[in-house]
Parts: structure tokens; sequence; C-alpha cells
């Protein structure tokens, strides 16, 4: 009677080349894996003695840790089988034109299955969530969040420590607030802090607000010397869900993010119950007529929500700020006054009605 064949271990892997040195390759993977599986529930903490945690439970351990070649874990994929452990390695190689990095997971045939039931979950589990990661919708969210609705990475720090196309705001924004040394400042949606830093120069304190780790670090980083003093905080937290006391801010401002906020009415809401009475608001957001510019490119214009004046003026009167006015205005004299380049001047010279400046003051009941 014939043997049957011996089956072969279950494994999967994942393969790829990025144009990078093993070394920057290396830094990369470990910075990224870290935040992404952070925002997917997931704690890695890189190292020799690494682990990965879900809600509390250990997931994986490292047991072998070679910077710019591999790393490996034992991985822990089912607490229901705890004598289940599967094996995880990242493996970086050198290929022309940069690294070659492959992510391969062994074993674990028992907790998916025999047969049908390994091939089930690696195409429905493994491969169809891969390919929708590829697919339009997926892939657009990916790249607005990247670069703007929750900015990360080593490109995203770069432009937010010194947004060019936000600038002209920022200096319009400032020249309607006034701040002096007696203002506390509240600004929801900070990115890398450049705003702020140019707020503290008059002398006042602040409080900002970001809801990517990344952008709270940043603007920490950028602004250390008035964290260090005390003048300045820089908290995680989501626009609609401010973690700071009410009746607190002479002043607040937003700017540049209103559009991506998925609950604008609770946001501000939020920033009227910060500010005292009588406490200043101001929030800038981009019109139609700046998408497809270098300002509001694609996909993330398709994902900004954008707002007629009487619209906007109607979401802050119902927060309560009962004086609530829009205007749009030209930027031009900003961006020419600031020495911008010529290619970034045009794109307001083009585009005079690009923003809408919404300014309000918390009225007395």
């Amino acid at each position: 009677m014939p043997r049957a064949p011996r089956q072969a271990p279950f494994s999967v892997q994942v393969a790829g080349v990025v144009p990078l040195s093993r070394t920057a390759a290396f830094s990369v993977a470990v910075e990224e894996l870290r935040e992404a599986l952070g925002r997917l529930g997931l704690e890695f903490v890189p190292g020799a003695k690494g682990t990965v945690t879900e809600r509390g439970t250990r997931v994986g351990e490292v047991k072998a840790w070679t910077a710019r070649e591999r790393v490996r874990l034992a991985w822990h994929p089912a607490p229901w089988m705890s004598d289940e452990v599967t094996e995880v390695e990242l493996r970086f190689e050198d290929v022309p034109g940069g690294t070659k990095v492959t992510l391969e997971h062994r074993g674990g045939a028992s907790v998916f299955g025999e047969g049908a039931e390994a091939a089930g979950w690696l195409f429905g589990g493994a491969f169809a969530p891969f390919l929708r990661s590829l697919a339009p919708a997926a892939l657009g969210d990916w790249v607005t969040d990247r670069a703007a609705r929750r900015p990360s990475g080593p490109r995203a720090r770069e432009i937010y420590s010194d947004p060019e196309f936000h600038r002209p705001n920022f200096a319009l924004l400032l020249e309607v607030l006034d701040l002096g040394p007696k203002d506390r400042l509240l600004e929801v949606g900070c990115g890398g802090g450049a705003l702020l830093r140019e707020a503290l120069q008059s002398g006042c304190r602040a409080t900002a607000v970001d809801h990517s780790p990344e952008m709270v670090r940043l603007a920490r980083q950028n602004n250390r010397a008035a964290v260090a003093e005390g003048r300045l905080e820089v908290i995680e937290a989501e626009a609609s869900r401010l973690p700071v006391p009410e009746d607190t801010f002479t002043s607040a401002v937003c700017t540049g993010v209103f559009g991506f906020l998925p609950h604008p009415l609770e946001t501000l809401r939020e920033v009227h119950r910060a500010v005292v009475t009588g406490g200043r608001f101001a929030l800038f957001t981009g019109t139609r007529a700046l998408v497809g510019t270098p300002a509001c490119p694609e996909p993330m214009a398709a994902r900004f929500r954008f707002y007629e004046d009487a619209e906007l003026e109607e979401l802050a009167r119902s927060a309560g700020f009962r004086d609530a006015a829009v205007r749009r205005p030209d930027l031009t004299r900003y961006a020419v006054a600031l020495g911008l380049p010529e290619e970034v001047v045009a794109v307001f010279r083009g585009h005079a009605d690009g923003g809408q400046l919404l300014v309000g003051h918390k009225a007395r009941l």
C-alpha cells in the first residue's frame, strides 16, 4: 500500500525589496512596525529582549536580534492552545538596488487546521487583507493618513516641522489672535508644532493636542525649550474629546485639519468648553479651489470635507460661538512677506479664495 505523502510544515512568507541600505531598512522596519502594530492594538518593544503583547497578553518574545540581518521571535498565536508556539522571522539581505526584506511565519498547522482550513486562513485571513491594502480605497486611506490625516514617517516629520504651504495662514491666524504674555493658547491638531513655535514667541503659554503619536513627539521636540520651561504641554488625544479643563484658555486655534475631523460639531463644542468667556477662536481650513494643487493633492482631497461659508458658521454657532463669521482672505501678501519660494507663492496668487477663516468668541450666557 503506497505511503501517504509527508505533509510540509505550514509556513507563510512575505517579501519585498525596498530602495534602502540594510542599515536604513532595518531601522525603518523596527520603527514602522512598532508604530503600525501599536495602532492595531499590539505593543512591540524592540531589542534583544523585546516582546510583543496584545491587551496585556504576551504574544511574542525576541529570541534572536542581529541588527541589519534578522529578528526572530517565538510566537504564541492561540492562548487557548498554550503549548502551540510558532516562529516569526524578519530577514534583511542586500540585493541590487536596495534590501530584500522577508517576513516568514513558520508552524501552527494545528492552530489553523489541516488541509482546506489552513488554506482558508491563508487566502481569507492573509492574502485577502493584503490585496485589499493595495486596492484604491485602502491605499488612498493609507496615503492620506500617512501624509495628512494622521501624519507619520520621515517625510511627514520633515514637512510638518516647517510646512511651507501652511506658513501664510499661520501668519494670518497669529495676526487675528494677537497673543501676548498673559494669554493661554489651545491648539487643536498641532502637527509638528510649527505654529506653536511662532505663537510661543509672544510669551504666551500653550496646550496642544494631536492624535498622531509621531506629531506629538515632534511638536515636543521642536518646542523642547518651552516644554522644559513649563510653558507648553502637548497631549495625544482626539479633537472631539479634549483632555483639558473648561474655561481655561484665552485663545484657541485650529488650522489645516478641520476637514479631516470625523466629529466636527463635537470638536467645536469641546473648544467652546475649554475657552474662557470672551475667549477668541480662530480656525483656518482650505476650500475646493485648492484641489489638485500641491496644497491639496489627491488622494487627500477626496477624503477632505469642504464646507460652505454658511455651513461652517452654523456649526460654530451651534457649538456656542454666537458671533462666528467666515471670510476668505487672500494669503498672497503673507506668502510674499515670508519670502517663500515663487512656486509656493504662485499657488496662493492663483487661488485667492483658497481658504476660509472662521473667527468667533465665547459669549456670556
